[in-house]
């Protein structure tokens, strides 16, 4: 293989562009503390930064190893599910996921050490990433595996939510705020859904090897319900937050574009789009966007009020 096909695999094992969803957030507590009048230097924000990346790709990477039997029976995958199928169809050996993620893990727990030392960031630092890093070694791997006992869709909306706007505003602040939690709420329930929706393809090979998902335990038909409820509460905090933050109009312009989408997959929620592969794949698409289009409204917001 030339280096041009290790580079790709690479690439899509690593899930790029689904790095979106923990920077955004850690931006996102990035603005909210330069608006209460707190700055540092440009190496520390990048430096964090790729502290939580490397956070996500350990989580990524010792995912597809810890779910690679699932993956490999799974034959209702889409771009948003089923994983990378980069090990599935042999593109790189497994070990490499391994190595790779261990090796992230390693890189995560220096980082955070240095950020710590070198910054004097605060005790909560530690706390912080150590809460980041546990959560996501034990997402899938044993002996937690918090991913098959039904609450990782929970601490899923948690590590992508709150965890990442609250880290990016204490290690410039040394404190926490409440903006925090509201910020956190319209995009924690909508990281929620996206890992909800997604599971609606793995549902049968999550069953076969006993990865009890909220999909598996409650059915499809419910948690049908529980994603539809969960966008409305999107919308509506999203919304609210507008309305206590904003004082330019055109804001409200911009939240014409998750407010349709949300709005979209309620009406293909309601018919039952997951009963089809390439509705479902649009559902799913259409969940992630709403999760980021919301989060970079809100940083946009933040940034000028």
């Amino acid at each position: 293989m030339n280096l041009k096909l290790y580079l790709a695999a690479w690439w899509k094992l690593s899930r790029v562009p689904f790095l979106s969803v923990g920077i955004l957030p850690l931006i996102l507590g990035f603005v909210l503390a330069w608006r209460w009048g707190y700055q540092g230097s440009l190496d520390l924000y990048l430096l964090a930064s790729f502290t939580v990346i490397l956070i996500m790709w350990m989580t990524y990477y010792l995912g597809e190893w810890n779910d690679l039997e699932g993956d490999r029976i799974n034959q209702e995958f889409n771009r948003f599910s089923g994983g990378s199928r980069v090990l599935v169809d042999g593109v790189l050996p497994a070990r490499v996921s391994l190595l790779l993620g261990y090796g992230c893990l390693m890189g995560g727990i220096l980082s955070g050490l240095y950020i710590y030392f070198q910054y004097q960031t605060g005790p909560y630092t530690l706390i912080l990433g150590g809460v980041g890093i546990f959560s996501g070694f034990f997402y899938s791997g044993r002996p937690f595996r918090w991913a098959y006992r039904g609450i990782g869709e929970i601490l899923i909306g948690f590590c992508y939510g709150w965890l990442p706007i609250a880290t990016g505003f204490y290690l410039f602040t040394g404190f926490f705020s409440h903006q925090i939690f509201l910020l956190s709420i319209p995009v924690g329930l909508s990281i929620f859904n996206v890992i909800l929706i997604n599971e609606f393809s793995d549902q049968e090979a999550d069953h076969a090897i006993g990865k009890r998902t909220l999909v598996v335990r409650f059915g499809k038909e419910r948690m049908t319900d529980l994603y539809m409820g969960l966008s409305i509460l999107t919308g509506l905090f999203f919304i609210k937050i507008l309305i206590m933050f904003g004082k330019y109009p055109w804001l409200f312009v911009l939240s014409a574009i998750p407010t349709v989408l949300i709005l979209w997959n309620l009406w293909m929620a309601w018919q039952e789009a997951y009963r089809e592969t390439k509705r479902l794949e649009l559902l799913c698409r259409n969940t992630l966007l709403v999760n980021l289009s919301i989060t970079m409204i809100l940083t946009i917001q933040q940034s000028i009020v």
